[in-house]
């Protein structure tokens, strides 16, 4: 039996120290949690009975001396805390982002490095979502042939004035080091880099719309891949009814992606072949359709409990030795992350960013960001 601690026990970690106190993942328990809020505190044992609280994780850990500790806190505080608890020998699962910038997330990486005996991993609970697992299959198995388009909607974050106005740490700058993209989408696009891989150029454009934010609320991308793939990206805050929909066109097939379902189409011959042999009309080809859907059992247990307990899961198995390795390794963090950096400084020098971007361009970039926020309460957005 591993021990876990949850250090940030607010909106997502109290969900995580929940699932572990009430016995819901095989082969861990929750022996404290920690914050820096009493008031955070005092709400997780009145809703589930006393338990060891700690205003200061390094107290904790020294207390406790867990297996594991799974790091809730705000955006900045990831990296710093969990290249703690590496170094000291404690397991990490850390919530997304990895980290804000991705010089700190290649920093936490290279301490990762020099302490493989220690697992850190990264809660990207997405790529637990039976679809989204089917498409990796099928995308890595070649089925699809050469890829030629990827489109990603993601309009179903809506946020009113009154989620802002609630204050804290979040949609700002210095707080959060962004707004949707970083906040919101980081998800989605570490499923889009899972399933493509990531660009080697962006061109975005951001927007703060109808909200009084520092952040952006919209945001939206065009990707350029090795190999001639290329893409749009779409996020928005602000959309009523949003969309969520990831689709992937290829020579030999297509996938239309939802959030619960997902259509295979498969072509015969491929496309290429129509072009090269079709002698009448327009051309076409058989085309045979596959549909797979989350399942009606997991969708309930994964509403009920959240799909973060699927990686909390897998990551006490593979402390026990029960899994070959965690649901994301920590160093994937940095992807995705790198993504974001670049769609940002794209989006406000107006002008395409290549990857891998310079890390150390991008922390001069955030720091105006925070500098106009703190001077003025705006940033200019596009």
């Amino acid at each position: 039996m591993k021990k876990f601690i949850v250090i940030g026990v607010g909106r997502m970690g109290s969900k995580h120290a929940t699932n572990l106190l009430k016995n819901r993942v095989d082969g861990a328990c929750l022996a404290a949690i920690a914050d820096c809020s009493t008031e955070a505190l005092r709400k997780f044992e009145s809703a589930h009975g006393k338990v060891r609280c700690f205003t200061d994780w390094r107290r904790c850990v020294e207390e406790i001396k867990p297996d594991a500790a799974i790091i809730a806190t705000p955006h900045y505080s990831h990296v710093p805390i969990a290249s703690e608890l590496i170094a000291g020998g404690i397991a990490v699962l850390s919530e997304k982002p990895e980290a804000v910038e991705t010089c700190e997330a290649l920093r936490m990486n290279e301490i990762a490095a020099a302490h493989p005996e220690t697992p850190f991993a990264i809660m990207y609970n997405q790529r637990t979502n039976p679809v989204y697992m089917r498409a990796k299959e099928i995308v890595d198995s070649g089925a699809l042939g050469r890829l030629k388009r990827v489109t990603l909607t993601v309009t179903d974050w809506y946020r009113s004035q009154n989620y802002y106005d609630q204050g804290g740490w979040r949609a700002s700058w210095s707080g959060e080091g962004g707004g949707v993209l970083i906040n919101q989408c980081v998800h989605q696009l570490d499923v889009l880099q899972w399933l493509v891989g990531m660009p080697e150029r962006i061109y975005a454009h951001a927007g703060t719309v109808n909200r009084n934010i520092t952040v952006e609320n919209e945001m939206y991308c065009y990707m350029e891949y090795p190999d001639g793939l290329k893409g749009t990206f779409t996020a928005s805050a602000h959309e009523l009814k949003g969309s969520n929909l990831l689709e992937i066109a290829a020579d030999k097939g297509k996938l239309t992606i939802g959030k619960y379902s997902m259509k295979y189409y498969r072509f015969t011959p491929s496309e290429e072949v129509v072009n090269a042999t079709a002698k009448r009309g327009y051309g076409k080809a058989k085309v045979r359709v596959k549909r797979y859907r989350y399942g009606l059992i997991k969708l309930i247990r994964d509403a009920l409990f959240g799909q973060q307990l699927n990686v909390i899961g897998t990551f006490a198995d593979f402390l026990n030795g029960k899994a070959a390795k965690p649901v994301a390794y920590g160093v994937e963090g940095a992807r995705a992350l790198e993504f974001i950096n670049a769609a940002y400084m794209s989006a406000y020098s107006g002008k395409a960013v290549s990857l891998p971007i310079d890390p150390e361009e991008y922390s001069m970039t955030i720091a105006k960001f925070k500098e106009e926020e703190k001077n003025n309460g705006k940033v200019f957005v596009r």
